[in-house]
């Protein structure tokens, strides 16, 4: 779009108003306002962080010079045709002729005079204009190479022009050419700070975005002094200080905000209880959480309100120094595993099965008390039960006595954890009250299993753009007590990547981990790569989904029982779904079911027929009860 001005608009009335759009003696943005052209003041930086809009002039206003020069002609032509009209009705054709002379008399001299009151500056003015509104649009649509060029260009014919060096500032700023667009926004304040004060939220978020948060306040505090009562400084001083986690500051300023502007009440509200929240003033937050949604119930920020409330009485749970969870579940498999452990998940499957189907219970209670409990170091101790119990196939009970230690560290974004647990397991049980529907022992006629030893590191990373990386790590040590099984080291690393759709609560997610198992018999070694693929999402009512598929590759050192020469290497497809709904904010129901499909390479006889043992494919449904305290 150029603005294409000739000498021709200068013979209509609206020559004076061209003349004060180029008039060296005003800025831009005085012109702008002049012709009520201006636009929005800066967004400031933090939460609401963001270059000025560009300026966006409607079809036909002055920055559209070829529209503007047929408009105006048009209007010059239509109004000189109904003055011709009513002088026919008016005047003789004498006295006609004679306004016919007159007028042309006047407009002669009215050219003549043209020189004398336009000087010689306004093409180049002209000129200006043109490059500017180029880089505006070139900056408009992500062209900020091009933007720069053209605005460079506006300013060299026209070098006074503050708005021009605002523009490059932000295109400067938008390329990470940080301490180019600094200096001139600088500048810009050093020579009108209260007229461009604009530019003193850029400078503010240039230095939020190097995370230098105290530069940004040092500077808002001078746009302060420039105009004391411009309520967006105090809004963008609370995000700073909210940043530092000078809470008590961030919300004195934030209240400020408010008084002086009750647009931005909602706003306000909203990050005033974030601070209490952080300052573990629950009842405060909820009070400023609620007072933020009753400003305007139908904004993004409510809705972000509505969330908080309802993680409220989590984040005071966490905040107490013991806690208490539990869980119930009832299931039935068509499939059981052959050793008990196995059957338990408590180690890795080595793909023998009962070909039984049982009905089975479980109960897992799980405590603990935290000797330091902050926001970002916790250190605790806890322990563990876990019981299974089956209908029928009592050997395959299960019960596991596990006392803890664990230290956390949180450095948002980046948190470790790392646990320490003892486990000490019995597995085998007598029928007692199967039949009445109790099929939990509680390790009644029960041998010890096996000890363990394990260290668990683990670091969670919250990544921009909604992903998130955890990465694990086990280490275990294997004390089998039946005399038979071999003792063995377990090694375990992995990755899970989520990823959160932008604008929904949907999670796909992948994952990687190796496992390797050093037994002192050769025939129990083996290693594992396994591969995982997820998605959870909301449905409705408040229920969740999740489905996950994973492959897993398995490679034995050396099998004798089955494989006289070469090794066992087992494939294993896994597939699970849930759902869950969560009744109160301490009672969750679940419903899972998991599909597993495993074969080798091994082929066996027994004289009969030739099979491969440890081909099996098992479904198992489990509905479960989960409630914290």
């Amino acid at each position: 779009m150029r603005c294409l001005f000739t000498s021709r608009p200068l013979h209509n009335p609206f020559s004076t108003l061209l003349y004060e759009l180029f008039d060296p003696s005003m800025g831009l943005l005085a012109k702008s306002q002049k012709l009520g052209l201006t636009a929005s003041n800066s967004l400031g930086f933090a939460h609401s962080c963001g270059p000025l809009p560009p300026l966006n002039f409607p079809e036909g206003t002055l920055f559209n010079g070829v529209n503007f020069a047929r408009q105006t002609d048009q209007t010059r032509q239509t109004k000189q045709t109904k003055q011709t009209r009513q002088t026919k009705k008016v005047h003789n054709g004498r006295s006609k002729e004679l306004c016919k002379r007159l007028n042309s008399y006047f407009l002669s001299f009215l050219f003549l005079l043209i020189p004398l009151f336009f000087p010689l500056s306004a093409p180049a003015e002209q000129s200006a204009m043109n490059y500017f509104v180029d880089g505006v649009e070139a900056f408009d649509r992500g062209d900020y190479h091009e933007a720069v060029r053209s605005i460079e260009k506006a300013i060299q014919l026209k070098p006074s022009n503050l708005e021009f060096r605002y523009y490059l500032g932000l295109t400067y700023g938008a390329l990470n050419r940080n301490e180019e667009a600094l200096k001139i926004f600088s500048e810009i304040v050093d020579k009108e700070p209260v007229k461009f004060r604009k530019a003193y939220f850029e400078i503010a978020a240039l230095y939020s975005k190097q995370k230098e948060y105290q530069k940004a306040i040092d500077t808002l505090t001078l746009a302060e002094k420039a105009a004391p009562s411009d309520a967006r400084i105090y809004l963008e001083k609370g995000y700073a200080y909210k940043n530092l986690k000078s809470y008590e500051q961030a919300i004195v300023n934030f209240k400020k905000a408010k008084e002086l502007d009750p647009d931005l009440a909602q706003v306000a509200c909203y990050n005033i209880a974030v601070a209490y929240y952080e300052t573990d003033r629950f009842d405060m937050a909820e009070e400023m959480f609620l007072t933020a949604i009753e400003s305007n119930p139908e904004t993004a920020t409510a809705e972000n309100a509505r969330q908080s409330i309802r993680n409220l009485k989590g984040a005071k749970r966490a905040r107490r120094p013991w806690y208490l969870s539990t869980s119930l579940s009832w299931g039935y498999d068509d499939n059981v595993l052959l050793q008990a452990l196995e059957q338990a998940g408590v180690v890795s499957a080595t793909g023998e099965v009962l070909d039984k189907s049982d009905d089975f219970e479980t109960i897992v209670l799980r405590g603990g008390y935290k000797f330091i409990n902050r926001k970002d170091l916790e250190i605790g101790a806890g322990y563990t039960l876990y019981c299974t119990g089956y209908k029928e196939l009592v050997d395959s009970n299960v019960l596991g006595h596990i006392p803890y230690l664990y230290l956390q560290y949180n450095d948002d974004p980046v948190y470790y954890r790392i646990e320490y647990d003892f486990s000490y397991y019995y597995a085998g049980g007598s029928r007692n009250d199967q039949d009445n529907g109790l099929y939990l022992t509680f390790g009644d006629s029960s041998e010890d299993k096996m000890r363990m030893h394990s260290l668990m590191p683990t670091i969670t990373i919250v990544e921009p753009y909604g992903l998130r990386s955890e990465i694990t790590l086990n280490y275990q040590d294997k004390h089998y007590l039946d005399g038979v099984t071999s003792n063995a080291r377990h090694y375990i690393g992995g990755i899970v990547q989520s990823y959160k759709l932008p604008d929904s609560e949907r999670y796909p997610r992948v994952g990687y981990k190796y496992g390797y198992e050093d037994a002192t018999s050769k025939e129990s070694t083996y290693q594992y790569h396994e591969g995982l693929v997820g998605f959870s999402s909301p449905l409705r009512w408040g229920v969740w989904a999740d489905v996950s598929l994973s492959y897993t590759r398995t490679y034995y050192h050396k099998n004798t029982r089955y494989c006289a020469e070469g090794e066992r290497a087992d494939k294993k497809y896994m597939f699970s779904a849930s759902l869950s709904r969560t009744i109160t904010d301490r009672f969750q129901f679940l419903f899972s079911y998991n599909y597993t499909h495993n074969n080798s390479n091994v082929m066996w006889s027994d004289g009969s027929s030739t099979y491969d043992p440890f081909k099996f494919k098992k479904n198992v449904y489990t509905l479960s009860i989960n409630a914290v305290f």
